[in-house]
């Protein structure tokens, strides 16, 4: 009893953060929904196997393909939504500074907040890991391959996690600090295989020189142990291990940081202004400033920043020419019509994905921030309506996303014209379907911003709603 009572002092913060998430209907949520998830995917197999004379073995194979995928990707994004903005919310708050007048060290509050992520992930990955099991019992995998499957998918969790705290730790936004955690889970994973693509395209010398610069990534680790040749006296096992000691020195560092950054808090200053939204003194600027207060204040909060329109073009830029550059896109230009289309569409369905991610988080950022810090009833207080909202909200996004999406729109009828006849119809659902998701983006985003209990993830319930 003594050694318990013990613990609990050690780790208060823990304690009572999971006595918190006992009592939270979204820690057992996630678990059943994730164990329906792949129930149904299991069960989709189970049923090709029974009607369609789809082979056990083959079957079991490409269940334990579908599944593992599926959950690598959870795991890879688990630190977004679970621990990335943990620290963050504190600081907004105002309270983390709080905590360290008492007794309390900063390792004890990050292993608490740490502790509410690492068990919600933890069950997630424990309702899906047994179904990994029945492509062993189907003859289509070998047992090994789920241990070592699961060993990454562990590892990718705990490094999504610590990423999410690393980057809660070091910024005070919600948006910035999950942002800056799927972009570090992203060049994790993708930075140098795509840095090995263009060195190889620039220089096809390189090949033997360049082999081992991908097992630099986490994810390397992943599609390794998908294909299979990472077993005892496997041909990949150095690369493998090079990617799973990444993946562990990352996780470490991040939570040294974490520790480190959160033990000093109470050092931190109030936040300056940035330096697009500083007032500005010349005359130009003193009336539009002017005329759009006199319009709209609320039009004043959403459009200040200076930098969304070109940040907008900015990602425009590098996602299509990313796309296009991966895909063969560029390639085919000029060669006659017909000869890949499949890339222009592709390349067209990613963007504009970014598009609509883009303007579900620019629609909730309003109502977001106002409910966020309590202003919401201050605001409405004033001669303000919602109706004022709405505008405010209209205007940001034709203020930031107008020129770049007419740009997209004008790039169709050139690939269009490259394309065959029989793609032209897809073209047009596409632009067609894209001007209805981002409408119904518009209204789901503000319904969502508003009601829900958690508003910094009301622009992920409007992504999975408009997808």
């Amino acid at each position: 009893m003594h050694q318990i009572v013990t613990t609990v002092n050690l780790f208060p913060i823990v304690s009572r953060e999971l006595l918190v998430a006992s009592r939270r209907l979204g820690t057992y949520a996630s678990r059943f929904a994730i164990a329906l998830l792949i129930f149904l995917v299991v069960g989709y197999m189970l049923i090709l196997v029974a009607v369609d004379n789809y082979s056990p073995h083959v079957a079991g194979r490409d269940m334990f393909y579908t599944v593992s995928c599926i959950m690598i990707f959870l795991c890879n994004i688990a630190g977004v939504y679970l621990t990335a903005d943990c620290l963050s919310e504190e600081k907004r708050n105002g309270t983390l500074g709080l905590l360290f007048l008492t007794n309390l060290r900063g390792y004890q509050v990050v292993m608490g907040k740490m502790s509410v992520g690492a068990i919600q992930g933890l069950l997630g990955l424990m309702a899906a890991v047994p179904m990994l099991v029945v492509p062993i019992l189907m003859g289509g995998v070998d047992p090994a391959l789920v241990l070592r499957m699961t060993g990454v998918m562990f590892a990718t969790l705990f490094l999504s996690l610590s990423v999410g705290l690393a980057c809660s730790a070091m910024f005070k936004s919600s948006k910035v600090t999950t942002s800056a955690t799927f972009g570090a889970m992203f060049l994790l994973n993708f930075a140098t295989p795509i840095i090995t693509a263009i060195l190889y395209e620039m220089d096809r010398g390189l090949g033997r020189v360049i082999e081992l610069i991908p097992s630099f990534s986490t994810g390397a680790m992943f599609a390794l142990t998908l294909d299979g040749g990472v077993g005892a006296g496997g041909p990949r096992v150095a690369a493998f291990n090079i990617s799973l000691w990444t993946t562990l020195g990352v996780t470490a560092v991040s939570m040294l940081y974490a520790l480190r950054k959160t033990g000093r808090a109470w050092q931190d200053q109030a936040v300056r202004p940035s330096a697009d939204t500083v007032v500005s003194g010349n005359a130009e600027g003193i009336r539009r400033r002017t005329r759009v207060l006199n319009r709209n204040p609320l039009e004043w909060l959403t459009v200040r920043r200076r930098l969304g329109p070109l940040l907008m073009w900015i990602a425009l830029l590098l996602v299509f020419s990313f796309m296009m550059f991966i895909t063969g896109g560029f390639n085919s230009l000029g060669r006659g019509r017909g000869y890949d289309e499949v890339s222009f569409l592709f390349s067209l369905w990613v963007t504009a994905v970014m598009f609509k991610w883009w303007m579900a988080g620019a629609v909730c950022d309003r109502f977001r921030v106002d409910r966020g810090e309590n202003a919401m009833e201050l605001l409405l207080s004033t001669p303000l309506e919602y109706g004022d909202y709405a505008q405010a909200i209209r205007r940001r996004l034709k203020w930031q996303f107008m020129w770049p999406v007419i740009f997209m729109l004008c790039l169709i009828p050139f690939m269009m014209a490259e394309s065959d006849d029989d793609t032209w119809p897809v073209y047009i659902m596409g632009v067609l379907m894209f001007g209805v998701d981002a409408w119904a983006a518009y209204f789901v985003g503000m319904h969502a911003s508003l009601t829900m209990r958690r508003p910094t993830f009301s622009s992920t319930i409007v992504i999975l709603k408009i997808h």
